[in-house]
């Protein structure tokens, strides 16, 4: 399996989940509701506090099923729990 783009997220737009940069949904989209491409769980984008910065995607509730959340993977990707439909 390749891995999942983890410089993307999902938001709303007129109804419909789209995939946008990190970058566009911290700046253009900032309060919408994001969720992972993979497992479709909410996430936030985060800044990155090192000299390097950058953006980062964080799943809200961490689960078993995502391989963006690499510490906690098994192995089988699942839907999120709580995932947002």
């Amino acid at each position: 399996m390749a891995m999942p783009d983890a410089t993307e997220c999902e938001i709303r737009i007129d109804g419909a989940w789209r995939s946008v940069s990190l970058g566009e949904a911290h700046a253009r989209h900032s309060s919408a509701i994001k969720r992972c491409p993979t497992c479709h769980g909410r996430v936030s984008i985060n800044v990155n506090g090192t000299a390097q910065g950058g953006l980062f995607l964080q799943h809200r509730r961490g689960h078993d099923g995502c391989p963006l959340m690499p510490a906690r993977f098994t192995g089988e990707v699942s839907l999120h729990p709580q995932a947002v439909e």
